[in-house]
């Protein structure tokens, strides 16, 4: 598969107070993946899912072009 493109965006929600909707979508030339997940602002989850992001960007913003 060759991908030319690969868009990744998180967008924050604020429904109701104290609670973050998030939706996750990552978008290449063939597929297109949109997950929602909902949290409260001290779920560890929630806290677990922002620095998981925060690592993989920077991973992918640092690898090697081969």
């Amino acid at each position: 598969m060759e991908v030319k493109q690969i868009k990744i965006e998180i967008r924050k929600h604020h429904v109701t107070p104290g609670v973050n909707v998030l939706d996750l979508v990552i978008e290449t030339d063939e597929e297109k993946l949109i997950k929602q997940t909902q949290h409260k602002d001290d779920d560890r989850a929630f806290q677990n899912f922002v620095k998981e992001a925060v690592r993989i960007s920077k991973e992918l913003s640092f690898a090697k072009k081969e």
